[in-house]
């Protein structure tokens, strides 16, 4: 019982030699280290205010927030640079990493030579990286504008190429956010010492030991370069992709995302899309299929169906989004009810349905008040 209470004694002894020699020490350097990022970070964010540097002056929303949180990090990473690594050292050069005389001069000696040699280096690369992107994603959509605006054959380019300039923003950001990432990756290893040559070479074979084993990526991603360069969907576009019908509410290099009808989400993988059928691409048609009566005059239910189509026409609602007065295209066939007729508009692209229910309204409406009946099966019930 004695060598338990005089092995705790000893070892409290010990503790408390410990903190008091080294403890106290490490825990005042930790808190004055933070409370040193704290006030340095304080003070840099008033002095870029002296300076000019507010964002909350720039009206545009995007490149408020671009600088903002450029400032912000900037300002952290200068604010760790001159408290947080010098106290980081500090408490090591306690803990006898270096003799006590020299741990002092040792902490800010390693300090420096982090800071100089590559802490700051490595600041700038993920600065430098994390700026390139915001650029690139500010400034990308507008360059992807010009140059589509340049190459197209079309004058209306409204709402087409603003899906189209978005589909391509969506893809490239992706490309070059991997390629960035990658580039300040390898910078920062090359910072550190780390041989890139031997790793590159490392990472190439084995790329090509994972593409081999995923042939079934590859096919998508080349299928999917393929759409794109074609231009045969885009965002918001209204598709057909192997029988499942949906509105396409994201698409890249590996997939297409359908949102049906029912609100299901749809993925279907580019290597698998054999047969994409667009339904908003460019310009879209109004097809309505209806039955005339035998006994009434075609010619004056086609002139009644025509004037509808004017009405149209002369409609603020619907008017802009008809290209092409909807009317009579042709007397199809004969039926066992009446003639069949078949009534035709080009609209613009996604429009179609919008303008089919309003020319089916004014149709019924028009009939009505012109006494033209639609005909339709009776059954007669004899007792």
């Amino acid at each position: 019982m004695g060598k338990m209470q005089n092995v705790r004694r000893l070892m409290e002894n010990s503790f408390n030699t410990w903190f008091l020699e080294k403890g106290l020490w490490v825990a005042v350097i930790a808190v004055a280290g933070i409370i040193g990022v704290w006030v340095i970070s304080i003070l840099l964010f008033k002095v870029l205010k002296l300076l000019g540097v507010d964002p909350e002056r720039i009206s545009d929303h995007n490149s408020r927030t671009l600088v903002t949180k450029i400032k912000n990090i900037f300002v952290i990473l200068v604010a760790i640079v001159v408290a947080g690594i010098p106290s980081v050292f500090a408490i090591l050069s306690i803990f006898n990493i270096k003799d006590s005389e020299e741990g002092l001069d040792w902490a800010i000696g390693a300090s420096y030579k982090l800071i100089v040699s590559n802490g700051i280096p490595i600041a700038i690369v993920i600065l430098l990286a994390y700026i390139s992107l915001r650029v690139a994603g500010t400034i990308m959509p507008n360059l992807i504008k010009l140059y589509l605006n340049s190459n197209s054959r079309t004058e209306d380019l409204g709402t087409e190429n603003e899906k189209r300039v978005e589909t391509f923003a969506i893809v490239i950001r992706s490309f070059l956010r991997i390629f960035v990432v990658l580039i300040a990756l390898l910078t920062i290893l090359s910072i550190l010492g780390v041989p890139i040559t031997s790793l590159v070479a490392g990472v190439s074979i084995i790329g090509i030991a994972v593409g081999l084993g995923s042939q079934s990526l590859v096919k998508d991603v080349i299928q999917g370069m393929l759409i794109l360069a074609e231009n045969q969907l885009r965002k918001g576009d209204i598709v057909k992709v192997n029988n499942r019908r949906g509105l396409v509410e994201d698409l890249n290099l590996r997939r297409i995302l359908l949102r049906d009808l029912d609100g299901a989400l749809v993925i279907i993988p580019n290597g698998s899309a054999d047969i994409i059928t667009n339904y908003t691409s460019q310009w879209s048609r109004v097809n309505v299929e209806m039955t005339i009566k035998f006994e009434d005059d075609l010619d004056r239910v086609i002139a009644v169906i025509d004037g509808v189509g004017e009405k149209l026409m002369q409609t603020p609602k619907i008017s802009g989004f008809i290209k092409e007065v909807p009317k009579v295209f042709v007397v199809r066939s004969f039926s066992d009810s009446g003639v069949n007729i078949r009534v035709i508009g080009v609209t613009q692209p996604g429009k179609q349905w919008e303008v089919r229910t309003h020319l089916l309204r004014e149709i019924k409406s028009e009939f009505d008040k012109q006494k033209i009946e639609i005909p339709y099966r009776h059954i007669k019930v004899i007792n």
